[in-house]
């Protein structure tokens, strides 16, 4: 017996469903039941931790570029809404809106996949890691297009004043009641725009702005600032482009996604500097520096950096079936795909929440540490494979699609039997083949 089995009570295992044997040697078998270990045999450095979880750091969050498939993407349903004034053209409409809603939901795609490297701090080393998570337009038949893109003339509802308006209705929910579509299943986006009265005052600046409230979100004056324009401002000429506001939609996903604005001190990373949130560079202070943030959470004009806290944030946040973010996901990992199988061939402590959509093979000579939830679609299993090595920490095994994934294979080649080991009273839910923790 090997030290980790001498640190752990294995699973004892008191019955198998024999499902399989290959050969006269290799067998596939389902463990059934399981005794728990018993605290006189923890050791130490488990029994000082118990009770702790590292499923709430976000930092565990953060993708590992050498093992990518090991964070699934996500893909975030969205569906997109042009609110007009019933008197005049002041925003996109039907003649015009389909292709612009399409090709604006993919460009802010292609900005967010980019992610540049951070600006700030001159001479930083963040690492530039793959978000693994991105945007899907959600289909409807009912419409023209065949997308989910509504046009609604509403002069009481077709604007959006900002804070400083004596009118502000910023902060208002009347169109996201009215108007919202599948919600909770699809994030709503909203493009408003300023009121007709002040697009005429000669005094009025337009500007872009948005707000996020979780699993919906406003953005205003993405009409005015996509008409291929020069507009000068404070004797300097700004050229908007057909997508310039793509960065203002990226920003406020990202306020659903549990960022916070980067510049200020408690925004929860480290690897976001603190600065003076500047525009451009004045030559006076506070602008007066070598570089400005180019971060996706501040007000910047190239927003199109993402730092791993960052990532990690929002992997965290849509990994938390209490973030109303959550269920506007495509629920990729409900349904099965072969392709997907993740192949642990090394040992690897997985200590966030992940949702996948294939099986979980722990090849022989690894192990794999298992400490918060997993959700494994319909059809999957995992498997251990007769050298390998299974530890369930506190995890929770589930189906998070109603329905009932397969179970814990074991496989043996002679001498040799994978081992599933636990710790902390895992809860697993679902399997088809049921596993009772005795």
């Amino acid at each position: 017996m090997n030290a980790l089995s001498r640190c752990f009570l294995s699973f004892a295992v008191v019955g198998y469903l024999t499902f399989i044997s290959c050969s006269g040697q290799l067998k596939k078998d389902y463990v059934s039941n399981v005794a728990p270990v018993l605290p006189t045999d923890l050791p130490t450095e488990y029994a000082t931790t118990r009770g702790k979880s590292p499923c709430s750091d976000r930092m565990n969050y953060v993708p590992d570029p050498e093992f990518l498939d090991h964070t699934p993407e996500k893909k975030i349903l969205v569906n997109v809404h042009f609110m007009l004034s019933e008197k005049v053209k002041n925003n996109f409409d039907e003649t015009d809106g389909y292709k612009f809603a399409r090709q604006f939901v993919y460009h802010s795609k292609k900005y967010l996949k980019d992610n540049l490297k951070m600006e700030l701090p001159v001479g930083n080393n963040t690492p530039q890691l793959p978000l693994r998570y991105s945007y899907a337009l959600d289909v409807d038949p009912s419409t023209p297009d065949g997308h989910a893109i509504y046009f609604h003339r509403d002069d009481d509802l077709y604007f959006m004043n900002g804070t400083k308006s004596k009118d502000r209705n910023h902060g208002s929910r009347k169109v996201f009641d009215k108007y919202g579509v599948k919600k909770g299943e699809v994030l709503n986006i909203f493009l408003m725009e300023p009121h007709l009265d002040s697009l005429d005052s000669p005094t009025f600046q337009i500007t872009g702005r948005g707000i996020a409230f979780g699993d919906w979100i406003k953005l205003t004056a993405v009409y005015q600032n996509t008409r291929d324009t020069t507009i000068s401002s404070s004797g300097s000429k700004l050229v908007y482009g057909r997508y310039t506001q793509q960065r203002t939609l990226n920003h406020e996903i990202g306020h659903c996604l549990g960022m916070a604005h980067s510049w200020r001190k408690n925004d929860g990373c480290e690897d976001t500097p603190p600065h003076a949130n500047c525009w451009r560079i004045t030559g006076k202070p506070p602008c007066d520096g070598k570089a400005i943030s180019n971060n996706m959470m501040d007000y910047s004009p190239v927003a199109q950096s993402v730092t791993p806290c960052q990532i990690g944030t929002a992997h965290w946040t849509m990994s938390n079936k209490n973030r109303k973010i959550r269920g506007c996901l495509k629920k990729t990992w409900c349904q099965f795909k072969k392709d997907k199988t993740i192949e642990i061939k090394e040992d690897h402590e997985w200590n966030s929440a992940k949702d996948i959509q294939g099986h979980l093979v722990v090849m022989d000579g690894a192990t794999l540490t298992l400490r918060c939830r997993l959700s494994l679609p319909k059809m999957a299993k995992i498997i251990v494979h007769p050298k390998g090595k299974l530890i369930l920490d506190g995890a929770t095994l589930e189906n998070d699609c109603g329905e009932n994934w397969e179970g814990i294979e074991v496989w043996s080649f002679g001498s040799d039997k994978g081992e599933v080991l636990y710790f902390n009273a895992p809860t697993i839910n679902n399997a088809k083949n049921k596993i009772t923790i005795l």
